[in-house]
C-alpha cells in the first residue's frame, strides 16, 4: 500500500513530536531525581576537604563535579569565572572531582597536592590554560604538568613529593563515589544550591544563580 506524501510527512512529525515530549520528560524526571538526592543528602555535595572559593556565607554555593582533563570542563571554566565575577561576593565554588579520561586521576592529583603549597587556583588556571597541550587526544603529554609548576611558583619536587600523600587518592574516590550517587556521571555536572544544572552555557548558569539569590 502506497502511503500519500502529506500523511508520510505528518508520521514523521508525530515521531518528531513524541521524541521531542519524552526527551524532555526524561531530562526533567533525571534533573527531578538528582535534586531528590542531593537535598536528602546534602553531605555528598560538599566534604570538609573540598577547595571552595568564595566567601563561606555566599548565599549561592557552586558545586562542580569536574574532570581536568574534560574540554566541556575547559570550556565551562571561563564561563564559571565570569559568573562568580559578575556575581562577586554572592557565589561561592565548591571543585569535586570526577575523573573519567585516561589521565585526569594524576592531573587531579597534581592539582590537590599543589594545595599544600597554597597555590591550587593558580595551578589549576594553568593546567585548564594549558589542557590542549597535555591532554591532547592523538598524543597526551600527562608529563608536561609537572613542568608548569615553575609557572606559578610552585616547588616541582615538593609537588613530586606531596601527590605520594594516600590521603589525596582517598579524596579523589570520595568525589567519585559521591558523583555516582548523585548522578553525576558525566563532566561537568553544576549542582547550584543542590540543584542540578541541565544544561551547560553562561545564560543558562547565570539564571539557574540569579534565581537563588534573594
Amino acid at each position: 500500500m502506497k502511503v500519500s506524501k502529506p500523511l508520510l510527512a505528518g508520521i514523521v512529525v508525530g515521531l518528531i513530536v513524541v521524541f521531542v515530549v519524552g526527551a524532555n520528560w526524561y531530562r526533567g524526571r533525571e534533573a527531578a531525581v538528582a535534586e531528590s538526592t542531593a537535598t536528602g543528602n546534602s553531605a555528598l555535595l560538599e566534604r570538609p576537604y573540598s577547595p571552595s572559593l568564595g566567601p563561606a556565607g555566599a548565599p549561592v554555593t557552586i558545586v562542580e563535579f569536574f574532570d581536568p582533563e574534560c574540554e566541556a570542563c575547559r570550556a565551562m571554566y571561563p564561563i564559571v569565572k565570569q559568573v562568580m565575577s559578575e556575581f562577586d561576593g554572592r557565589v561561592r565554588l565548591v571543585i569535586r572531582y570526577m575523573p573519567l579520561h585516561q589521565n585526569s586521576e594524576y592531573a587531579a592529583t597534581l592539582l590537590e597536592a599543589s594545595r599544600v603549597q597554597n597555590k591550587y587556583w593558580e595551578f589549576l588556571e594553568v593546567v585548564m590554560f594549558r589542557q590542549p597541550e597535555w591532554a591532547s587526544h592523538s598524543a597526551p603529554r600527562p608529563e608536561l604538568l609537572l613542568t608548569y609548576a615553575p609557572l606559578v611558583s610552585l616547588d616541582a619536587e615538593q609537588l613530586r613529593v606531596a601527590m605520594t600523600d594516600p590521603q589525596i587518592r582517598s579524596r579523589i574516590q570520595q568525589d567519585q563515589s559521591d558523583g555516582v550517587t548523585l548522578g553525576a556521571n558525566r563532566t561537568p555536572t553544576f549542582f547550584i544550591n543542590g540543584k542540578p544544572l541541565m544544561q551547560l552555557g553562561y545564560a543558562q548558569l547565570r539564571a539557574a544563580v540569579q534565581a537563588e539569590l534573594p
